[in-house]
């Protein structure tokens, strides 16, 4: 009887160490949005603001430079595409200024917001 309750209260402390350890790891809070991705993962438990739609979506825009077979299909190459981007990435950024501290929960609007972004900085 001794054994299974050892083995019994073992069992529920590590059970309860790895659902700690898997939960410590999916928390997303406002300065966690660092690629195009954390914006949806965020949008699941909380609002995201244009800040951090610009945040992923320059990552997004940047992978897209980066991507070579993409931008030789498009007629352009790596190096005039991070060059755009370095020019325009200042100017697209300033342009939803108003819209800054405003949070957004709807993921339509969302994605249309950083497909904005990331049209700008690729024209």
């Amino acid at each position: 009887m001794k054994s299974f309750i050892l083995v019994l209260l073992s069992a529920l402390a590590i059970g309860y160490y790895l659902t700690a350890k898997a939960n410590s790891g999916t928390s997303i809070n406002s300065t966690d949005v660092e690629k195009y991705s954390d914006i949806f993962f965020k949008l699941e438990t909380s609002p995201v603001s244009m800040r951090e739609i610009i945040v992923g979506a320059k990552h997004f825009a940047i992978t897209l430079c980066e991507d070579g077979g993409y931008q030789q299909a498009l007629g352009g190459s790596v190096s005039a595409c991070k060059l755009n981007f370095d020019r325009t990435k200042d100017m697209c950024s300033r342009y939803p200024v108003a819209e800054k501290e405003q949070l957004y929960t709807d993921k339509a609007i969302v994605s249309l917001l950083a497909e904005q972004f990331i049209n700008c900085v690729s024209s």
